[in-house]
């Protein structure tokens, strides 16, 4: 039996070793609020320290995935309360780090905030429906949770640069293209095929994905040599426990 906790802008339901953190304003297609940011945050917060789940879900209620910022909230004299605190915007690098696998499910609309967070995970996944943009400059902002530093690594330097100077909304395929998203599945089918996506990351041992997971990161900040050594310790371990 799984169990959900009660937030006001996202849904967060763990079963088993599966938690789904799903984006949760439909009527306002999932557009982000401050309260939304902190939300994202604080249960990133608490299910990274969990020993059991193996795989976090990020997805959306209803039609869209999470187009950014509700625009009607940042306009005004009170623009500025419509800012979260600092730390919340480590979510990011929450879902990057965290040693549980995170899988963006992009079911539609994908911009601002939503493709900084999709961006974030370790696997991105798309509705033929979807449509991605980075849409920073458009409202006259450069970017947030960490979305250039992502890109950079998801995409390359070239398509970085030109889908965040230039920015415009890419299909489900056209990010497939550049190599944002790694498999597009109909949309009549999307929920069927992404349960599979995950449950198939699931029955994978949790030590051994976790490891995969820690490789990859120290992939990414550390001499061959040096990775090799905490590679070959973590192979090793897998392999005197299986």
């Amino acid at each position: 039996m799984g169990s959900t906790d009660a937030w006001n802008t996202i849904e967060v339901s763990i079963d088993g070793p599966v938690a789904h953190l799903r984006f949760d304003r439909p009527d306002q297609n999932n557009s982000v609020t401050v309260e939304m940011v902190d939300e994202v945050y604080a249960s990133l917060t608490a299910l990274a320290d969990s020993d059991t789940v193996a795989v976090v879900v990020l997805t959306g209620n209803g039609r869209a995935f999470c187009p950014g910022a509700d625009l009607r909230l940042s306009q005004g004299d009170d623009a500025t309360s419509a800012l979260p605190a600092l730390e919340a915007y480590q979510s990011a690098r929450l879902l990057h780090e965290m040693p549980q696998v995170t899988l963006a499910a992009v079911n539609g609309g994908c911009a601002g905030a939503g493709i900084a967070w999709a961006s974030a995970c370790d696997l991105r996944v798309a509705s033929s429906r979807a449509r991605f943009s980075t849409a920073f400059l458009d409202v006259g902002m450069a970017g947030e949770l960490g979305l250039s530093w992502t890109l950079l690594r998801n995409v390359g330097g070239a398509w970085a640069r030109d889908i965040s100077f230039l920015p415009r909304k890419l299909t489900a395929e056209e990010a497939l293209a550049i190599g944002f998203v790694s498999r597009v599945f109909p949309d009549t089918t999307f929920a069927a095929d992404v349960d599979a996506v995950v449950a198939e990351l699931a029955s994978r041992s949790l030590p051994a994905l976790r490891d995969l997971k820690a490789n990859f990161l120290d992939a990414e900040r550390l001499d061959l040599a040096t990775y090799i050594e905490l590679e070959s310790v973590r192979h090793q371990t897998n392999f005197r426990s299986s």
